[in-house]
């Protein structure tokens, strides 16, 4: 790891531009390689592909799935699209790694140092790391080590390198210009008809066996992913703290030693009603005098302080409190007021008062020498800081303790926790991402058991709620392939949608050659029991109500009016739509546009060329046998994911 403690004196040499913050912030966070496993080859971490000399493991790819899961960046109903995906996106980043370090294509220290930096500016001054410890918790939150976040930047910085040099020497044609800026106006309107399979469940009623034929025609599918059973030893601040005793010689001992805590100075509690004068010409601030003087009058003789002060102060803050300051030390007030309020007996009525505000009318309620508090006075509150003090360190002793005796006897978690008051929770044959009775569901004991063999004991872990825990791993029940009463739901599920879809497409094809044929596309759907809808004039980069990006149906923008397309396949339903209208554009009347434009062609070029380069490293490695996929690792992967589910 290189020095993040080192001065730099030309960092402006190499500042980083606006792109590289937002990748950078999202592959640190996401993308990291590394993640604190060991890639082993014993069984403890399965090996999902060898890319040249590295390795793209099981634990790794669970722990960056997680971090993506838990911030919302891959919905968790959507994995079995998504996983996949993530891990060829992993295997693209390590070949590309491996394939620019041949070439002897690096990223200096210097360069990681200006890309931490970029991220997490409030952790650095003058190109060092002045806040260490919040920079490690900023990363831990992520389930990061400071490490993980070096090693990530410098992967995402070579990566921006990469799209560097293959945005180098990209040309966009006038003609591409022109049809580019053409079909940035271009707009069509279309009518369609979406055949969703939920529709067509209901007349769906498969047979036992059929569900029986189903399930052993696709018996590889269905697998019961791999369980564990361990035990988890509990450390909860607040039970701690509930549990702590303080001895009535602690609290006089503490109470001796901070007296000075407890001095309290000579104070008063005093109203007053009070006539603005700030701001004011000079007959203004006479009548407001003479008023003071009429009210003091009224207060002598005998009228109700309170009753004044609500209607005639001009104190916003005590005008309806009856003028009630409450209790004020010296030091709070203006010399004036604090004159008066420290010499007045109580229940006497001052004279008018002026100050910098105003004229004043003050009455002294009551008085209270300087003293220090009785030591009954503060034991409670007392009591209770000296548990608040004590109560980390306590959990912190009491969880190193639990994991110290574990570590003798493993299979003792019950003795243990009940010998230190701890709570101990038995959890039985459970799968990844499955809520822990008390805790919840845990990416952070979840990721740590992956690491883990039957009798390991964990380190002590945190967890949100201000809660330490250490684990033990009591057995693994490794995946295996299931039985049809494990996976009979399932079965029927899968057997349902699929006839389902079977029933949509036919239906699709039936009403598009309807339409095709010359009938009304309404009553065609209606006959269908569906719905025709009529979309909005839409342009290229528009959405279509109900089908989503315009991209889905571009054939409207190819196809003459009156045509029928379909049936297509739009977001998982079969989709018949005709054309309606076109409105075509002329370049020439959108020259304002063309540098905009040029610039997005480009961009657009420069990640063709970036994903066509990641392909060819990719397709390289795999003609030199230098990239060997392990499908039984990925497949478990996805079973945990679906029991996660």
């Amino acid at each position: 790891m290189f020095n993040l403690f080192r001065s730099r004196d030309k960092l402006v040499r190499y500042l980083l531009g606006a792109m590289l913050l937002v990748v950078a912030a999202s592959m640190v966070t996401y993308l990291i390689p590394n993640t604190g496993y060991t890639n082993t080859t014993d069984g403890s971490d399965p090996i999902l592909a060898d890319v040249g000399t590295t390795k793209v493991t099981l634990a790794e790819t669970q722990a960056a799935v997680d971090r993506m899961v838990k911030s919302g960046r891959m919905p968790p109903d959507t994995l079995d699209v998504y996983l996949p995906q993530f891990v060829d996106q992993m295997i693209q980043e390590r070949a590309v790694e491996e394939a620019f370090d041949r070439m002897g294509i690096k990223v200096t220290d210097e360069e990681v140092l200006i890309g931490m930096m970029s991220v997490y500016p409030q952790f650095f001054q003058n190109g060092k790391l002045t806040s260490k410890d919040q920079l490690e918790q900023q990363l831990a939150s992520q389930g990061l080590t400071l490490q993980d976040g070096i090693d990530g930047m410098r992967q995402t910085l070579l990566l921006r390198k990469v799209q560097n040099i293959t945005s180098t020497g990209v040309v966009v044609t006038p003609q591409e210009l022109d049809q580019a800026i053409a079909q940035a106006h271009e707009k069509a309107q279309i009518e369609y008809i979406a055949f969703p399979p939920a529709k067509f469940r209901d007349q769906v009623k498969p047979t036992p066996e059929e569900l029986r034929q189903s399930f052993e025609r696709d018996r590889a599918l269905y697998m019961v992913p791999e369980k564990r059973s361990f035990q988890v030893v509990v450390a909860d601040e607040a039970k701690v703290e509930a549990s702590l005793e303080v001895s009535d010689a602690q609290l006089r001992q503490a109470y001796s030693g901070s007296m000075d805590n407890f001095r309290m100075p000579e104070r008063v509690k005093v109203r007053h009603i009070l006539l603005m004068t700030q701001g004011k010409s000079d007959a203004e601030k006479k009548q407001a005098l003479a008023k003071a003087q009429d009210l003091l009058k009224q207060l002598r003789a005998g009228a109700d302080f309170a009753d004044l002060a609500k209607k005639n102060s001009q104190d916003p803050g005590s005008a309806q409190n009856g003028g009630d300051l409450g209790f004020i030390v010296r030091g709070q007030t203006v010399p004036e007021f604090e004159k008066v309020a420290f010499t007045a007996k109580p229940k006497e009525i001052s004279d008018v008062v002026t100050t910098q505000y105003g004229y004043h009318i003050l009455q002294v309620l009551e008085k209270e020498p300087a003293r220090v508090k009785p030591f009954e006075e503060v034991k409670a509150s007392l009591a209770e800081e000296l548990k608040k003090q004590g109560v980390n360190e306590k959990t912190q002793s009491l969880a190193d303790q639990a994991r110290a005796e574990l570590e003798k006897s493993p299979g003792s978690a019950a003795e243990i926790a009940k010998k230190l008051n701890l709570e101990l929770i038995n959890v039985n044959k459970a799968g990844r991402g499955e809520a822990i009775p008390g805790l919840g569901a845990s990416p952070e004991i979840d990721g740590t058991l992956a690491g883990m063999k039957p009798k390991d004991v964990s380190q002590v872990l945190s967890l949100p709620a201000n809660r330490l825990v250490v684990v033990v791993l009591n057995e693994v029940i490794p995946q295996r392939k299931a039985d049809f009463a494990d996976v009979e739901t399932q079965v029927h599920d899968r057997l349902v949608l699929q006839k389902a879809q079977q029933l949509a497409a036919d239906a699709a094809k039936t009403a598009a050659d309807k339409v095709r044929a010359g009938e009304d596309i309404e009553k065609v759907a209606k006959s269908l029991k569906l719905d025709a809808t009529k979309s909005a004039e839409f342009a290229h980069v528009d959405s279509v109500e109900g089908l989503g990006p315009a991209t889905y149906v571009s054939e409207a923008f190819k196809q003459p009016v009156g045509s029928v397309i379909g049936p297509v396949m739009i977001q998982d339903r079969n989709v018949v739509y005709k054309v309606l209208g076109h409105q075509t554009a002329d370049a020439k009347n959108f020259a304002q546009e063309r540098e905009s434009i040029l610039v997005e062609l480009k961009q657009q070029k420069a990640r063709t060329q970036y994903d066509l380069l990641l392909d060819s490293i990719v397709s390289k490695l795999r003609a030199d046998k230098k990239l060997k996929i392990h499908p039984e690792a990925l497949q478990r992967l996805m079973a945990q994911y679906k029991t996660a589910r």
